[in-house]
C-alpha cells in the first residue's frame, strides 16, 4: 500500500511540495489545545499528524463501555482540515489502560472486551484513519531472557492468540486500512536486538500463517546515542519484510540524550550524527513508507520525565528546541524525506 494512497494530501505545508518520503509528528491534546505556536509548526512541517495519547484505551474508555473521542476528534479534524493524513495509534498495548481492564479475570472477559473496543474505535474512525498501530510492544524487552511475547493483561488472559484477535478484529472494523505492528529497540547492534528482530519476523510470519492482513512493521527509533546502530542487521531485517510482502514506517523518532554532554552544541551534533545513522541504515535497504518523530519540540517530550539528563539539563530529544527552532536532527530528517 503505496503512502501516495494511504497520504493523498501530505503536500508539504512550508514548501507546497510533495516530499519523496511523507513526514510527520505525534501530537499531544492538551499542547495542542493551548499552544498556538506549537501547533504551528505541524502545519508548517508535519505531512502527517499522529494522535499521541488521544486514541489509546485510557483516552477513549476510560469507564467501561463509555466511549468519548473528543480528543482524538479534536487532532484528526485538525489534520483534516490541513489536508493531512493521520495514524491510529494504537488498538492493544501492555500500557496506558485504564484500571477497569486489569481487573479483568477471565479468558471470556478480556476477549469481550478486546473486540468490543476494536470495534467500536476502528469503525468510528473507517475510511478517517487511513493506517493503524494494531498491536504496539507485543514482543518482550528481552526475548532471550523471557521468550517472545511481553507480559500483558492481553497476555495473561488470552495468550498470544490475542494478537490474532486484535488483527482479525481491525480488518472487520477497518477494512481499508493498513494494520501494522509498532516496536521498538529494532536498530541496534547487539544479541538482544537480533532477538528483538526475529521475534517481528516471527510474528509477521505467525500473522499470516493464519490468514491474517498485516501490511507493515513502524520501527519505533527511540535512540541511545551510546548504542550503535547495526547497519548490516537494521538492514537485514527491512529486506526480510520485504521479502515476506511488509512495508515499514519509522514510526517515533527521539533521541535519549540523557548520557550525552551538557553543551548544548555538542549534544545536538551527536543527536543529528546517531539519527543520521538510523535513517542512512534503513533508507539504504528500502525508503519507508513515512517517518515520524515522537513530539516536535523539546517544549514536550515524554523523555524529560521519563529519562531526565543525568547532569540535571534540559533533554534536547527532538528536531526542534524548546523555543521551536530548528536543530540540526531536523536538517538531518529533512535530508532524507525530501524529494
Amino acid at each position: 500500500m503505496a503512502p501516495s494512497t494511504l497520504f493523498a494530501g501530505a503536500a508539504h505545508a512550508g514548501a507546497g511540495k510533495k516530499r519523496r518520503v511523507p513526514f510527520g509528528a505525534a501530537l499531544e491534546y492538551l499542547p495542542f489545545i493551548e499552544d498556538s505556536d506549537y501547533t504551528a509548526l505541524f502545519v508548517q512541517h508535519c505531512d502527517i499528524i499522529v494522535p499521541m495519547n488521544s486514541l489509546k484505551w485510557d483516552a477513549l474508555q476510560w469507564n467501561r463501555g463509555d466511549f468519548t473521542f473528543l480528543e482524538a476528534d479534536g487532532i484528526l479534524n485538525f489534520s483534516e482540515s490541513l489536508e493531512r493524513g493521520s495514524y491510529g495509534h494504537t488498538f492493544v498495548w501492555w500500557n496506558g489502560l485504564p484500571p477497569w481492564v486489569e481487573t479483568l479475570s477471565t479468558r471470556k472477559e478480556a476477549e469481550a472486551a478486546l473486540i468490543e473496543h476494536i470495534q467500536t474505535v476502528g469503525s468510528y474512525y473507517s475510511g478517517r484513519v487511513p493506517a493503524w498501530d494494531v498491536a504496539n510492544e507485543v514482543v518482550a524487552h528481552d526475548p532471550l531472557e523471557s521468550g517472545m511475547w511481553r507480559d500483558s493483561v492481553w497476555m495473561r488472559l488470552l495468550g498470544a492468540e490475542h494478537v490474532d484477535i486484535a488483527f482479525a478484529e481491525a480488518a472487520k472494523a477497518a477494512p481499508d486500512a493498513e494494520l501494522n505492528i509498532n516496536d521498538y529497540d529494532l536498530e541496534f547492534k547487539g544479541a538482544r536486538y537480533d532477538a528483538r528482530r526475529k521475534a517481528i519476523l516471527d510474528l509477521v510470519r505467525r500473522l499470516q500463517d493464519r490468514g491474517l492482513k498485516i501490511d507493515a512493521v513502524g520501527i519505533q527509533g527511540h535512540l541511545y546515542p551510546e548504542v550503535p546502530i547495526d547497519f548490516e542487521g537494521l538492514g537485514r531485517f527491512i529486506t526480510d519484510l520485504a521479502a515476506l510482502g511488509v512495508d515499514y514506517r519509522i514510526t517515533e523518532i527521539d533521541v535519549i540524550d540523557w548520557k550525552l554532554p551538557v553543551d548544548i552544541e555538542l549534544r545536538d551534533e551527536r543527536a543529528a550524527s546517531h539519527v543520521n545513522d538510523f535513517l542512512d541504515a534503513a533508507f539504504s535497504a528500502a525508503p519507508p513508507l513515512s517517518v515520524a518523530t515522537w513530539g516536535l519540540s523539546d517544549r514536550y517530550s515524554w523523555i524529560s520525565d521519563a529519562m531526565p539528563h543525568r547532569r540535571g539539563a534540559r533533554n534536547r530529544p527532538l528536531p526542534f528546541d524548546e523555543n521551536l527552532k530548528p536543530k540540526p536532527m531536523f536538517d538531518v530528517i529533512m535530508k532524507y524525506v525530501d524529494a
